[in-house]
């Protein structure tokens, strides 16, 4: 090794130097391209990841453009809850009564509030919660249970929502 560093020392001077800087030169590139190696893949990773990003926000935008829009669902949901509103208001609490007339114990429109008295079995219960419902008047907010060996034994006292 020392014939050859002594032959780089009997060259001329621009020589020595342009060896030195090439020497460099091939040095920095070999770092260069050791340290930049992994950034690369981690770029080449990065623009990836950022091209699956983009085609699932492509995705969802035609997902979400293939829905209606909300205006049309809201259009569609009242023109359904049309029908369920005039049923509401068609059915009256006489009718639902008179519909269980063989049921009735006592009913007393005139007091206030309203009072209803049914002998009622179990599974006649929750159907007559749902009929009341359809009426002008809410689900009942007092009422009564007895079990009786013959079934249920039902009292309710109606009052209108505005009723002081």
């Amino acid at each position: 090794m020392s014939e050859l560093f002594q032959g780089w020392l009997r060259l001329s001077l621009p020589w020595r130097l342009g060896s030195l800087a090439l020497l460099a030169l091939i040095l920095l590139i070999a770092g260069w391209l050791m340290l930049l190696r992994p950034q690369y893949q981690a770029r080449e990773a990065q623009l990836w990841h950022l091209a699956d990003i983009g085609q699932q926000q492509q995705q969802r935008r035609q997902q979400l453009n293939a829905r209606p829009p909300i205006a049309t669902l809201q259009d569609e949901i009242a023109r359904l809850q049309q029908p369920a509103i005039a049923n509401s208001t068609a059915a009256s609490l006489e009718s639902v009564i008179a519909t269980r007339g063989s049921l009735l114990e006592a009913w007393h429109p005139d007091s206030q509030p309203q009072q209803l008295a049914l002998q009622l079995s179990w599974h006649q219960f929750v159907p007559l919660f749902t009929a009341l419902a359809t009426t002008a008047l809410p689900v009942p907010q007092r009422f009564q249970l007895q079990a009786e060996p013959h079934g249920l034994r039902t009292q309710f006292w109606l009052e209108r929502d505005d009723a002081e």
